[in-house]
């Protein structure tokens, strides 16, 4: 009876945290399926807009991811390490960079739109790039770009600390959803079939203005709606398992006292 009611409040509290996390993911979900897909050529560029297409780069050209060395446009790189405490293993963030150039997208309608991606809020999968531990040395690169932020693969001794390195890639060609405030700036000059005419290109960015975040990510309209969603549900249905568990121990009491 008093294992029913100190689990179910348990798992209550932990489901109750967990929705609580991802109700901003439930509004991001409602704004994506609220806003429709707008081909670039077509966006007014006034306020929150919708577009899907590929990368392109842009004037300032790729960066090189640290890690794997590949070329991108955004890259984000965590490393974390693997902690002991008492009989307990759990892996902590130790470091956590971004770096990101202007790029273009291309959605075959005939304009490009550019993305200033600088403070957006980017989905992606972490791809696990390399790992180090005993017996198990960090490649050389990872090694000085760890001491270059003063950080080491090794202990105080000498042993090789239990550590991973991870990246998240944005590249060239990769498809891309995008979803935030807009605006038309001047583009260069295009032909309309008789004279050079002044046009405009769709910037995105989530300096615009009050309208809400930038949203970038490389998976689908549908995966992304699906992923924002799955946090919440799965707190609730722990909150819902700690209220059953409560009512067991409730039910349970009630037993007793019936039988005394």
């Amino acid at each position: 009876m008093v294992l029913s009611f100190i689990m179910g409040g348990g798992v209550f509290v932990v489901g109750l945290i967990i929705a609580l996390t991802n109700l901003k993911n439930v509004k991001r979900r409602k704004r994506i399926l609220a806003t429709p897909t707008s081909p670039i050529v077509q966006a007014p560029g006034n306020g929150v807009v919708e577009i899907k297409g590929r990368i392109v780069p842009g004037e300032q050209g790729l960066l090189q991811t640290p890690f794997s060395g590949r070329l991108a446009v955004w890259c984000r790189v965590t490393v974390q390490e693997l902690r002991s405490s008492g009989r307990n293993r759990s892996w902590h963030t130790i470091l956590t960079e971004v770096d990101a150039r202007p790029f273009l997208v291309d959605d075959g309608s005939g304009q490009t739109a550019r993305v200033a991606p600088h403070g957006a809020n980017v989905m992606l999968d972490k791809q696990n790039v390399a790992s180090s531990g005993t017996f198990n040395d960090a490649p050389p690169h990872l090694e000085a770009f760890l001491q270059s932020r003063g950080l080491k693969s090794t202990s105080w001794i000498g042993f090789n600390k239990s550590m991973r390195y991870e990246e998240e890639v944005l590249a060239p060609n990769d498809p891309l959803y995008a979803l935030g405030p807009s605006r038309r700036e001047p583009g260069p000059p295009v032909h309309d079939g008789y004279r050079m005419v002044p046009s405009t290109q769709l910037v995105l960015s989530h300096e615009m203005g009050p309208e809400g975040e930038l949203l970038l990510t490389n998976k689908s309209e549908e995966e992304l709606v699906g992923n924002l969603l799955r946090g919440f549900v799965v707190g609730l249905v722990l909150t819902g398992l700690g209220v059953l568990l409560g009512l067991v121990g409730v039910v349970a009491a009630v037993i007793e006292v019936f039988d005394l």
